[in-house]
């Protein structure tokens, strides 16, 4: 029997890392978000920048979302997600 092995962040790590390194290299991002719920958008990091106290990035179709509201970049995942 084989086991799920889902890659994820640490209990109090960010993805701040991850998501500087998508915006630097300018590679797409997959996200799962908060947004009233689970929501999913794909796109380019178009800027990384703080808002009201949080990091937040906005993509190049103009959403922006906050870190603290997403629980996966490209299939990495919170760690305390537990939708999947």
């Amino acid at each position: 029997m084989e086991n799920d092995v889902r890659q994820t962040i640490g209990v109090n790590a960010t993805f701040l890392p991850i998501v500087q390194e998508l915006f630097t290299s300018r590679q797409k991002a997959a996200l799962l978000f908060e947004d009233s719920g689970v929501t999913r958008a794909n796109g380019f990091i178009k800027e990384l920048y703080e808002k009201d106290g949080n990091q937040v990035i906005r993509l190049d179709n103009d959403l922006e979302i906050a870190l603290k509201d997403i629980y996966a970049v490209n299939g990495t995942f919170a760690s305390d997600y537990s939708e999947c």
